[in-house]
């Protein structure tokens, strides 16, 4: 592939740049001339608005995986962001406009945010907290975990696509602009 022909020309290139530079070994470097062909990245495979609304009732039996879909969709967060998420991130004091706190720590505090959730989302979650005995973490497992919890959401939905967090953060992306 393009992309590993790429990255091992770019550390040929390093390491001649360095014999040459900085150790003073080579008197010119024998990889100056060579260059790296750009590569372009493939468009995301991305779900029909269909194959969405399949997903999420295939899974509409369980809370866990339905919670875990309809955020990704919603909310076009990251998987590591859903793994930090608490059940005190969400904010169900207004019932019919849900708002889900985004929080960082250190140097990515600036990333900080407030997102509306849809109404569905409140007996979902509540069903989820209860059924699973949620209190601190929301999605206490490992990131492997949920990634399998996706890849299975989307075969019980007979998908032929492939479904995964940035799948489903590439789809929210596109219905925003959707809208615009």
């Amino acid at each position: 592939p393009a992309k590993t022909i790429n990255r091992k020309v770019s550390a040929l290139g390093n390491y001649f740049r360095w014999l040459t530079n900085e150790e003073k070994v080579l008197g010119q470097n024998p990889a100056a001339g060579i260059r790296a062909h750009r590569v372009t990245a493939p468009l995301p495979d991305l779900l029909y608005e269909k194959e969405c609304d399949e997903l999420l009732r295939a899974n509409s039996t369980d809370p866990r995986t339905y919670l875990l879909v309809l955020l990704l969709l919603e909310t076009g967060m990251k998987m590591a962001e859903l793994l930090q998420l608490d059940v005190a991130n969400f904010d169900f004091s207004d019932r019919y406009q849900p708002v889900l706190l985004i929080k960082h720590s250190g140097k990515e505090v600036y990333k900080d945010r407030r997102l509306k959730l849809p109404v569905q989302v409140v007996p979902v979650f509540d069903d989820y907290v209860q059924r699973y005995k949620v209190t601190g973490p929301l999605f206490p497992y490992t990131e492997r975990f949920l990634s399998s919890l996706l890849t299975d959401a989307g075969k019980r939905a007979k998908l032929s696509k492939k479904v995964t967090a940035s799948m489903l953060r590439d789809l929210f992306v596109v219905r925003g602009v959707k809208q615009i």
